[in-house]
């Protein structure tokens, strides 16, 4: 008898502590990512081939070539699809940053 009240007292401990050994689910949390001239002309380079360096200009995103003073326009780009291209967080939104860096409110 005493084995069997042993046995039904240490299935209800485990019983119990595996409903409270339950995680809570993570929380998401919104995040800014800056990026700078070189990583938005990692994005840009992907579009064109001579781009190196990229700057999210009041004009929107802009893609640049040369090695010289001043740098040659490209093309543009897509403050949003450069953020998907540079993270592989969910992307909420492009913002322009200070000094026209690319800022990506992202969800983790």
């Amino acid at each position: 008898m005493l084995r069997r009240l042993l046995t039904l007292a240490a299935g209800a401990m485990l019983a119990c502590a595996a409903t409270f050994a339950v995680a809570a689910p993570a929380q998401a949390a919104v995040v800014d990512l800056p990026f700078g001239p070189l990583s938005i002309g990692d994005y840009c380079h992907s579009r064109y081939p001579t781009a190196w360096i990229g700057f999210y200009e009041s004009s929107g995103l802009r893609c640049y070539t040369g090695s010289g003073t001043p740098l040659q326009y490209v093309g543009t780009g897509d403050p949003y699809l450069a953020c998907k291209y540079l993270t592989s967080d969910v992307v909420m939104s492009a913002i322009r940053g200070s000094a026209d860096a690319l800022v990506c409110r992202v969800v983790r």
